[in-house]
């Protein structure tokens, strides 16, 4: 492979993309944290991205490079299980399923998508710099 076909901008680009549809799915995560009902029937389950990467290695399409989303999967964790009788969801012992969703959990993976977001930005703001430098040396 040559080398010289990889694109940093490019890799990081796809970072980028990658940790957006990571916050976008932790966002909804988050504003689902108390939905008991939904179309499918019962409570929201909690979801994850799986992310697909490559490896640069001999014989492999630079393209192919970077991060994507390889797709996006429903926690099987347990439901929370609260008793509240008056509830319209509670079932005929007084329980209501909630969400599987951990607050706590999904802050640490909102702050972790955000520094890796900004570690791509950096990227691609290294990778301009080093041109402009690059540039301004051939014009001495």
């Amino acid at each position: 492979m040559n080398i010289d076909r990889i694109s940093a901008r490019d890799i990081a680009v796809s970072g980028l993309k990658a940790q957006r549809a990571r916050m976008n799915i932790i966002a909804n995560n988050i504003a689902n944290v108390e939905t008991t009902r939904t179309p499918e029937g019962g409570a929201f389950r909690r979801q994850m991205v799986v992310f697909r990467g490559e490896e640069i290695g001999h014989g492999l399409n630079p393209e192919k490079l970077g991060v994507m989303v390889k797709k996006v999967i429903r926690d099987p964790s347990p439901l929370r299980q609260v008793y509240d009788p008056q509830h319209p969801d509670a079932n005929e012992d007084g329980i209501v399923e909630y969400p599987n969703v951990n607050m706590a959990v999904e802050m640490v993976n909102l702050i972790s998508a955000q520094r890796a977001y900004e570690a791509n930005i950096a990227v691609i703001t290294s990778g301009r710099q080093m041109k402009q430098r690059a540039m301004e040396i051939l014009q001495q």
